[in-house]
């Protein structure tokens, strides 16, 4: 009888794919909330998909200062902006380059964060040097930090992504240098020692796969805050020029012209608002599934 292996299958957290699945679906129609916040990301997603093969991207750099400020109707749907562009359509393209940008951060983040956050927990040397760097990012505002390297790179949203993962790994490194800490403590894990698992093997398929849910739980709703940020920075200067669609900036544009066109700012600002509504909700959902602990 294989006494590690009959361990290794009852350790805690364990679940399969199919059983994980299942529950998130069986927590998604119990609520009303995230079944909409699906609905609205994934329309949402759609539409920054499909932007760029609908709406030329001739359309951003075709001025008409004739049909400049127009008001929405049959031809131009959110109206015309201060260049004579179709609004509708630069929202559109600013749909895919907004959530490109705050998926990729994200995404970038997380890989950051974990990776760092695991050797930490891991490796007692790295722990330290590691956390004290943690420590100094941390410490300094996220905004007031995004600005300043923003700043020194220059005005583009690549470079506003590059600054937004630069102050959003630590979160993602703390939290999961957390969960390591604690999953090493568990009964199972010394017992699998005392068993003589292999280090390597049960970091792999032990300590990782039960502490890495928890940290991609909080990953949809930091997309919505990033987005949040990305738009602040664009709006203060720090985003890209009037040739390139980004809610932000058109936000930003805009104002000078809200008393006499408002739709300049009321379509790109219902645009942020809906998606980072919709990621929250989607997000409280992905924590109940991936982090039971903290279900309400």
């Amino acid at each position: 009888m294989n006494t590690g292996a009959s361990i290794e299958d009852q350790r805690p957290g364990r679940a399969l794919g199919a059983e994980r699945l299942a529950s998130a679906l069986r927590l998604l129609r119990q609520s009303k909330l995230a079944t909409l916040g699906c609905v609205i990301l994934l329309g949402i997603m759609a539409v920054a998909v499909t932007a760029p093969l609908v709406v030329p991207s001739s359309v951003v750099r075709n001025v008409r200062f004739a049909a400049r400020l127009a008001p929405p109707d049959a031809e131009h749907w959110f109206g015309t902006d201060d260049f004579g562009r179709d609004l509708f359509s630069m929202v559109l393209l600013a749909a895919h380059l907004d959530l490109r940008a705050a998926l990729t951060v994200v995404a970038a983040a997380l890989i950051i964060g974990t990776t760092l956050g695991a050797l930490a927990g891991l490796v007692r040397r790295l722990d330290e040097p590691l956390m004290r760097i943690t420590d100094i990012f941390l410490s300094i505002p996220s905004l007031v930090l995004a600005m300043a390297i923003a700043s020194v790179l220059g005005r583009s949203v690549g470079n506003l992504s590059v600054a937004l993962i630069l102050v959003s790994w630590p979160i993602y490194c703390r939290l999961m240098r957390g969960q390591v800490l604690a999953e090493k403590e568990k009964p199972y894990v010394r017992a699998l020692q005392t068993l003589g698992v292999g280090h390597a093997r049960m970091i792999v398929r032990h300590i990782i796969p039960n502490t890495i849910f928890p940290v991609i739980a909080r990953a949809p709703t930091d997309v919505g805050l990033i987005l949040i940020t990305l738009a602040a920075l664009s709006y203060i200067g720090f985003g890209p020029g009037p040739y390139v669609p980004e809610w932000g900036s058109l936000v930003a544009a805009g104002q000078a012209y809200i008393s006499q066109a408002p739709w300049l700012v009321i379509f790109p600002g219902l645009a942020i608002f809906l998606t980072s509504l919709s990621l929250n909700l989607v997000g409280d959902w992905a924590r109940d599934v991936f982090d039971p602990r903290l279900r309400s």
